[in-house]
C-alpha cells in the first residue's frame, strides 16, 4: 500500500502539480521524466486494489466474529458452512477457532 501511495504522490506531483512541486519531489520527477504518467496510473490502481482488499478482509473478519460469537448451538450449526468458508479465506487461526467451537458444542464431522 505504501509503494502505491508513493507512486501516486510522485505521479500526481509530476503530472498535475509539476509547476508547484516541492524541491525534492521536483528533482525526483525530473529524473523520472515521462514515467510520471505511469506512476500516477499504477499508483492509483495499487491504492484502489489494496484499499478494496483491506475493506473486503475487514468485512469478512467482522462477519466471522459475529457468526462465531453466538451462544446458541443451533445458530452455530445453521451458519457453520459460511463460517468454514470464511475461515478458509481468512487463514489458519480462524479455522482453529471454528474447530474449537465445534469441540465446545460436541459437533462431530
Amino acid at each position: 500500500m505504501l509503494v502505491g501511495i508513493i507512486l501516486l504522490i510522485l505521479g500526481f506531483f509530476g503530472v498535475v502539480l509539476s509547476d508547484v512541486s516541492p524541491g525534492p519531489i521536483a528533482t525526483l520527477n525530473d529524473m523520472i521524466g515521462d514515467w510520471t504518467y505511469w506512476f500516477l496510473v499504477i499508483g492509483g490502481l495499487m491504492v484502489l486494489f489494496l484499499g478494496w482488499y483491506l475493506a473486503d478482509r475487514f468485512k469478512k473478519i467482522k462477519e466471522f466474529n459475529e457468526l462465531i460469537d453466538t451462544k446458541s448451538k443451533s445458530k452455530f450449526v445453521k451458519n457453520i458452512a459460511r463460517l468454514e468458508t470464511l475461515a478458509l479465506t481468512l487463514g489458519p487461526e480462524y479455522e482453529e477457532r471454528v474447530i474449537e467451537k465445534e469441540r465446545k458444542y460436541n459437533i462431530k464431522r
